[in-house]
């Protein structure tokens, strides 16, 4: 067999001069963007912005009840609701949200069907996320909050 002349062709990476290496952030503009972060966040009272989302969840989870050949359909609003209200959480600092907002997510990710069982699961979790924000369970230390987090999350693990 004949060898045959291969040429590799480098081009040239021109997307490159517009990207700055996120190493050489200075940390006075890191420090101005988390201050900007704070400030905005300091005038955001997540209760108020939340009740929209957590009204359809309750909606969603009522309509599932109520007809649960929708659980699917349901189960994925509720879902897609939640994952937003979970970022929320941690942009916020309501790590309470996050955390129970990622159980729900956890549980019902996929859900095609819904058993008694179930439907109490979801509706424990839209109940508890209500219920930190109603209590502004914002920051780290809320023992009762947290309880119920690893009870939610208890429940999630037995029923998956």
């Amino acid at each position: 067999m004949a060898k045959k002349n291969i040429e590799i062709i480098h081009p040239a990476n021109k997307l490159k001069q517009y990207i700055t290496d996120p190493r050489s952030l200075s940390t006075s503009a890191v420090a101005k963007a988390e201050a900007a972060m704070q400030k905005v966040a300091g005038s955001i009272d997540l209760t108020k912005e939340a009740e929209p989302s957590l009204k359809e969840m309750q909606t969603a989870y009522q309509a599932m009840k109520a007809d649960r050949s929708q659980a699917q359909e349901q189960s994925q609003r509720i879902y897609n609701l939640t994952h937003d209200l979970r970022g929320l959480g941690s942009n916020f600092n309501y790590p309470l949200i996050t955390r129970i907002g990622g159980s729900l997510c956890r549980f019902i990710e996929g859900m095609e069907t819904a058993t008694d069982t179930q439907l109490e699961i979801v509706r424990a979790h839209i109940d508890a996320l209500r219920a930190v924000l109603h209590n502004k369970m914002s920051g780290e230390g809320h023992a009762i909050g947290i309880q119920i987090a690893e009870g939610l999350e208890t429940l999630v693990r037995e029923e998956r």
